[in-house]
């Protein structure tokens, strides 16, 4: 027993030697292990920092694009947000040194911006560097084609000035608001600028304008006087235009008269002449339906200016019958009003269609009416085949009235496509 003890007190501290001697080790290991990491961190972010000055050393031309590039997209998030300063930022990207690839496409928007501006000349120049020293084919050929109409529309700086007013007042008219006075102020500025590279396209545009209005005579003066001074690369549009405008306000003679002269001179488009035709010859049928409907509407107010004059006993027995409205009339009356003020909100061409139709219909419910009160008068009631009669009579003239209404301003052709393919999305 007394043997046993030291040989155990020796395995234990045996044991307790090595549990030392392994923990030193493990502390060791772990130390070693983070001195490792340490030196290996410190390495490694010597070796990157080192590796990535190495690689900016070798290869200057991709830092200095990185950077062009970002510099490029920063000037095109000030374009979008509407800085005027956005101009500047790209000429700055494109001046500077070594050339990068964003060079061209700087110097190619800020002409861009330039020209949006109505600053002509700096476009033109900004252009013109692209041309010189940019490498993108595309681009390059775009410039050259851009560089071509600006000197043709601003005649290489001499219209500078004309050409801003010119944009400036077209974005006027455009710009959803009552256009009258920026398009009379576009007429004068075309009038006073005999030889203005634009004038042809700049009067079809006023014309257009005019005509949306309801001034049919305004955009046919300018039709007419685009046509005769448009050079011939512009004739055959011009020429066409008038054509359909003449259609359009049911002058037909003169729409056969301005084709047969755009196909009897130079740069004829007869394709396009032989589309128009076909608009004239429906135009053509058209206007005999409305001698049609004309005759049936004057029939019609003569039969019932008689009918009512034999009811009635006199003529003056028929204006006191007019003179008092009927009730439906009364009823009629204020929804017409309120249609056509809400109609006359918008398009003129549509109020006045609105108007015509909402005053047709309340003059036929007045007559009539009085038509049924001089006959009730008269033979204490009214029979059912002339009230149907009369109904039918009503009927036939609110249609008459109402298609010559649309049809005044060839919005008959809007009803038509509206009806084949439904309203336009907004």
């Amino acid at each position: 027993m007394s043997r046993a003890r030291p040989r155990l007190a020796a395995r234990f501290a045996r044991a307790v030697v090595l549990a030392a001697l392994l923990a030193a080790l493990l502390a060791g290991a772990r130390g070693e292990g983070a001195w490792a990491g340490d030196a290996g961190g410190a390495g490694d972010a010597g070796g990157a920092g080192g590796a990535g000055g190495a690689a900016d050393a070798a290869d200057p031309a991709g830092a200095t694009d990185a950077a062009a590039e970002r510099a490029f997209q920063a000037a095109v998030a000030r374009a979008a947000a509407g800085d005027p300063a956005a101009i500047d930022r790209f000429e700055a990207l494109a001046a500077a040194r070594p050339i990068t690839r964003w060079t061209d496409n700087a110097y190619a928007e800020a002409a861009r911006l330039a020209e949006r501006a109505g600053d002509f000349p700096r476009a033109r120049r900004d252009l013109a560097q692209v041309v010189a020293i940019g490498t993108d084919g595309a681009l390059v050929a775009r410039a050259r084609a851009a560089l071509e109409r600006l000197a043709g529309a601003t005649g290489g700086g001499r219209w500078d000035a004309v050409a801003r007013q010119d944009e400036r007042l077209l974005a006027e008219a455009m710009s959803g608001g009552d256009p009258r006075a920026a398009l009379a102020a576009l007429e004068e500025l075309v009038q006073q600028s005999p030889g203005y590279p634009r004038a042809t396209m700049l009067r079809l545009a006023i014309a257009a304008g005019w005509e949306r209005e309801g001034h049919g005579g305004r955009a046919i003066a300018q039709l007419r006087a685009a046509f005769a001074g448009a050079p011939v690369a512009e004739r055959s549009r011009a020429g066409l235009e008038l054509a359909r405008a003449l259609i359009r306000q049911h002058d037909l003679g003169a729409a056969a008269a301005a084709l047969a002269a755009l196909e009897a001179g130079p740069g004829a488009d007869r394709a396009a002449i032989a589309k128009v035709r076909e608009s004239l010859a429906v135009a053509e049928r058209r206007a005999y339906l409305r001698g049609a409907l004309w005759i049936a509407l004057a029939a019609i107010a003569l039969v019932a200016a008689l009918t009512l004059r034999r009811d009635a006993g006199s003529w003056r027995g028929a204006a006191r019958r007019l003179a008092r409205p009927p009730a439906e009339v009364l009823f009629l009356v204020p929804i017409g009003a309120v249609m056509a003020l809400v109609a006359r909100t918008g398009n003129p061409l549509v109020a006045d269609a609105v108007a015509a139709i909402a005053g047709v219909g309340i003059a036929v419910a007045w007559l009539s009416g009085a038509l049924l009160e001089a006959a009730r008068a008269r033979c204490g009631a009214v029979t059912a085949p002339r009230a149907l009669l009369q109904a039918a009579l009503a009927a036939v003239a609110v249609f008459a009235a109402s298609y010559l209404a649309v049809d005044r301003d060839r919005m008959i052709d809007l009803v038509v496509e509206t009806w084949k393919h439904g309203p336009a999305p907004r």
